[in-house]
């Protein structure tokens, strides 16, 4: 606990039926695997963890080190996201083959299943929550000041560590290495509900601030138990965010915060707070926060907003 004094320990969120230790090892998946035996000398498949059109994700064990790491299959070799994926990994050049198989670091939950586990036991405290954030923030910062931008930071996205409550950001099928603080690029990207106003608008010249749009809807949602803006087109999006920080002061967002509270009458924001979520909302681009500066933010120095106030 050395690293992160205020990591939190999240057993009481998982005892419930969707956790993904609970998938059962599907073997109708295992005809997939007969024509590659390569990793069968090193990594035993316990069970599925995720399945998608393009390849399955299984929880597995190293036969050589008892290491257990999730190995994602790809059914037809690889893909164009995964080609990017792996490029922004880093990881070594591939030869042509029939299968791909991408070894990774098991985490056991994400954000999204922790946060709707905690709407029907106990909301985070804020200790919990600036954990959280300040681990998301320095990875972003690690990306940005590397290059690249994430392009569909969401809480599914996010993993989280079960014992050490460590936090990791995942899926690069989306993101994008650049030269330069901006660029041309695909404006059609980030779900919906974490998009920033200038990506809905259809603009293709962005930067980095469009993850930071997306930190700060994170940061709400963690604080509110429910997403900030839900739209469910482009338009409703846009008019969902208009709706709360289209006047001046974001008046309408102060008052959502301004009547939610814990069960003590303690605010989820103190005014730092605000501070920086509104920086994180900034409409314009150019005067949103970057992760490096947010890290600094005195929200993460003040006594208060590491007060369990929600603990009994």
């Amino acid at each position: 606990m050395d690293d992160y004094p205020y990591a939190f320990y999240i057993d009481e969120l998982l005892n419930d039926d969707d956790s993904p230790n609970c998938f059962e090892k599907n073997n109708q998946y295992d005809e997939i695997l007969n024509d590659d035996h390569s990793y069968q000398s090193q990594y035993e498949l316990l069970n599925v963890i995720s399945k998608g059109a393009y390849g399955i994700v299984y929880r597995a064990q190293d036969m050589n080190t008892g290491e257990i790491v999730a190995v994602k299959h790809e059914f037809h070799g690889l893909s164009r996201q995964t080609l990017r994926e792996i490029n922004i990994l880093k990881i070594l050049s591939w030869k042509t083959v029939n299968a791909v198989f991408v070894v990774m670091e098991y985490m056991e939950n994400d954000l999204e299943r922790l946060m709707n586990n905690a709407k029907k036991s106990r909301p985070f405290t804020l200790s919990e929550v600036k954990c959280l954030m300040k681990q998301l923030l320095e990875g972003l910062a690690f990306l940005h000041e590397n290059g690249v931008m994430h392009r569909d930071l969401k809480p599914s996205n996010i993993l989280i560590n079960q014992v050490r409550g460590e936090l990791k950001i995942c899926d690069f099928g989306l993101s994008r290495h650049f030269g330069k603080a901006s660029g041309s690029y695909t404006p059609g990207l980030v779900t919906l509900w974490y998009r920033a106003p200038e990506l809905l608008l259809g603009v293709k010249k962005y930067s980095c601030a469009i993850d930071m749009w997306s930190v700060g809807c994170i940061m709400a949602e963690l604080l509110l138990k429910e997403v900030l803006f839900r739209g469910n087109s482009e338009i409703q999006q846009l008019e969902s965010i208009y709706m709360l920080i289209g006047r001046p002061y974001n008046h309408e967002l102060r008052l959502k915060f301004a009547t939610a509270t814990y069960f003590n009458g303690a605010p989820l924001l103190t005014e730092r707070g605000f501070d920086l979520l509104d920086k994180l909302l900034a409409h314009d681009p150019h005067k949103r926060i970057t992760a490096r500066e947010a890290l600094d933010h005195d929200w993460f120095k003040e006594y208060y907003g590491f007060l369990n106030l929600t603990d009994s």
